[in-house]
């Protein structure tokens, strides 16, 4: 399949600091990728940049082979969606109101609701599981819940691609294997998934693809079995870790070694 997502000699950063340098990088159509690696490797200076929110300082993205600079944001955001790492404070808008915002690029400016808007309002919500939480305000649900409606608002795009910088931090386990399925099951559809994903276990059971940042480049890139493996892992996180084989699905899954085991010839 053709790349929906490249970069090419990405180099980007904040001001005087660079944190990704000449990073080449490409997600082909329907792949569901996961981005993995150690805090400040640059997994969120490369979501913001292939998303057009960062302007690289080198280099170029992307999407579906054309140049993301050249798009206009509403003709990208028919195609491309972003579920952001920090969620603003709640506004006080009705859950319903606020999926539907996810519709604004395919509307004209104060043009009604379309039967077509109002269907994809409905399958986000279905898919999400937050038909039940439509009629209630952002600001009166818990965590886990409104970052499955920032999830809803994102799926009412009705985008090719999806690209999601660490959706489930601070997550309970439930709540974080409810969003996953979510993701798995839009890219069972058909859609391209990218996300950043801080455990390695969810990244290792839920993605084809697994690609390690470490210090702005790419560390390690194939399936998962192909690089959550012990030696890549030690490597990107500078830890000591046991690699096994989950019984139930046959994923690699890694295990941290605790400081006060290291000594014991179980490392």
């Amino acid at each position: 399949m053709m790349a929906i997502l490249e970069a090419r000699g990405l180099t980007a950063g904040y001001g005087a600091k660079t944190v990704i340098s000449g990073l080449d990088l490409s997600v082909r159509e329907g792949e569901f990728a996961a981005l993995i690696g150690p805090n400040g490797s640059g997994k969120s200076t490369l979501v913001k940049c292939l998303t057009g929110y960062l302007a690289p300082g080198e280099g170029e993205i992307l999407f579906s082979g054309r140049a993301i600079r050249e798009y206009a944001r509403r003709d990208l955001a028919r195609e491309l969606a972003a579920v952001p790492q920090f969620m603003p404070e709640p506004l006080p808008f009705l859950v319903r109101d606020f999926i539907m915002l996810g519709r604004y690029p395919h509307r004209r400016i104060f043009e009604a609701a379309t039967a077509w808007d109002l269907e994809a309002l409905r399958s986000a919500a279905e898919l999400t599981g937050t038909e039940k939480l439509l009629e209630r305000k952002l600001s009166e649900l818990s965590g886990g819940e409104r970052q499955m409606v920032f999830l809803a608002r994102a799926l009412a795009q009705a985008p090719r691609c999806i690209i999601l910088d660490e959706p489930v931090s601070h997550l309970d386990i439930a709540h974080a294997v409810r969003i996953m399925d979510v993701l798995a099951e839009l890219h069972s559809r058909g859609a391209t998934v990218v996300a950043v994903l801080h455990d390695i276990n969810l990244a290792s059971e839920y993605a084809g693809r697994v690609i390690a940042l470490k210090e702005g480049r790419v560390y390690a890139d194939g399936t998962p079995t192909q690089v959550v493996e012990y030696r890549i892992i030690e490597g990107l996180f500078d830890t000591v870790c046991l690699v096994k084989e989950n019984p139930i699905s046959g994923r690699p899954f890694t295990y941290p070694v605790p400081g006060r085991l290291r000594n014991r010839g179980l490392s």
